[in-house]
């Protein structure tokens, strides 16, 4: 299988790239041909300009998003991993997704109707917080992040959602707890 893990995080030493790591090493145990997307690191521009729409409502697709999709292409499988803040994304993952998952290469408009072009994709979410679940839940901020990530932008570009899964009060846990969590993330990876 080959998968594309895209981290969104600036800190090394957060419980994301931990994550990270543990996706890969369990990956890489299953046989899984791995490409890593970390978008801080690497000093992406999420930054989407005029002329970058007009470009690529044109298809006219500049040199570096088109080295992204084609990463995209190559996936089987692709895993997410980041920390909400206020509620959503970083602004870092939101630019990627802005400017990578493009018209004409994530999606189409035929008939009235979208059309989904990664479909036979499979996606797995892990999503960090510093907020409680006894707090996220009730107030209806996970299923309206899910709504939007996993409804509003993976399915409508055709992806198969596999697990969105979150990890509450990261900063608040102590390491057993953190163990834990990472054998929950073995357990997620298991179904790729």
């Amino acid at each position: 299988m080959k998968t594309l893990i895209i981290i969104a995080h600036p800190n090394e030493n957060s419980f994301n790239y931990a994550i990270s790591e543990e996706v890969q090493s369990h990956l890489k145990n299953k046989n899984h041909e791995l490409k890593i997307k970390d978008l801080y690191k690497e000093g992406f521009d999420p930054i989407l300009k005029e002329d970058n729409y007009l470009q690529f409502y044109q298809n006219n697709v500049p040199k570096d998003i088109h080295e992204e999709q084609k990463l995209i292409t190559w996936a089987e499988n692709l895993v997410f991993i980041f920390p909400t803040w206020w509620n959503g994304m970083p602004a870092m993952l939101k630019g990627y997704l802005d400017r990578v998952f493009t018209n004409g290469f994530a999606f189409q408009f035929s008939k009235g109707k979208v059309e989904g072009l990664l479909a036979g994709k499979n996606v797995v979410i892990f999503q960090t917080t510093s907020q409680t679940e006894d707090f996220m839940k009730p107030n209806q901020l996970v299923s309206s992040m899910e709504t939007t990530i996993d409804l509003g932008f993976l399915n409508y570009c055709g992806f198969n959602v596999m697990t969105h899964k979150f990890f509450y009060s990261v900063p608040q846990v102590d390491q057993e707890t953190r163990e834990k969590m990472l054998g929950e993330v073995r357990g997620v990876v298991d179904i790729m």
